[in-house]
């Protein structure tokens, strides 16, 4: 079943790729098992699709990879890194329904997959692309992240956690594109009234942006006490 499901993918033919992409979707739902042993051949596959020059089948594609986020959840952990960075470059679409689909595809991934092993492909994927759309994407769904870990975690001090994501952070609030600096000033707002912030700050935050992240923090403190006390 599965090795005609991947032959239908493999042909040229738009209706029997996304007839197999259907059934594929259906086989994560209900036979999870009938997955694993090719895992990373069917992602392969998967992402050879996701770039489709047909907006249908690509669409398809990201939908299954969604729905395989969902339904094996950690068993896509070694998968997350390669598949995200596809996700995040259809960000920088023309055509809304891509990036759309890349944005879902994504939410899922945040939502079921572990979360260090989804901040990793987060950073690696698009945190220093040149595209601002993909740095925007990557930013907007890193805060929803933050939101799942919590901040207790993310500033427990853990050796290439804390100091991944204070870095990455520092860098979104700077970012040249106002979009990326929104969603960092935003994470900022909630890491900063929590008790650890200022001890992982001192320790973590690159040295040479400090001065112009403290203004950040500032303005976006500022901001929130406003808000607060209006």
């Amino acid at each position: 079943m599965l090795w005609k499901l991947l032959m239908f993918i493999s042909l040229n033919c738009r209706e029997k790729k996304i007839e197999g992409l259907t059934s594929l979707r259906a086989m994560a739902q209900n036979h999870m098992d009938m997955l694993m042993p090719k895992l990373h051949d069917i992602c392969l596959a998967i992402i050879n699709e996701v770039k489709n020059l047909r907006s249908a089948v690509s669409c398809a594609a990201m939908a299954t990879l969604g729905d395989m986020y969902v339904h094996l959840q950690r068993a896509m952990d070694s998968e997350v890194e390669v598949t995200a960075r596809v996700l995040l470059h259809k960000a920088s679409e023309a055509n809304n329904f891509i990036r759309q689909g890349a944005n879902f595809a994504l939410g899922h991934m945040v939502q079921s997959c572990t979360p260090t092993r989804v901040m990793n492909a987060l950073l690696v994927g698009g945190l220093s692309h040149r595209n601002a759309a993909v740095r925007s994407c990557t930013a907007q769904h890193l805060e929803r992240l933050a939101e799942v870990m919590g901040m207790a975690r993310l500033l427990s001090g853990k050796k290439d956690l804390t100091d991944r994501f204070l870095i990455a952070v520092s860098k979104l609030a700077v970012d040249p594109a106002q979009e990326v600096r929104r969603h960092g000033h935003n994470i900022l707002r909630s890491v900063a009234t929590n008790g650890d912030f200022a001890k992982m700050w001192d320790k973590f935050a690159p040295r040479k942006e400090r001065e112009s992240l403290r203004e950040v923090i500032s303005k976006v403190n500022l901001k929130e006490r406003y808000i607060l006390s209006g």
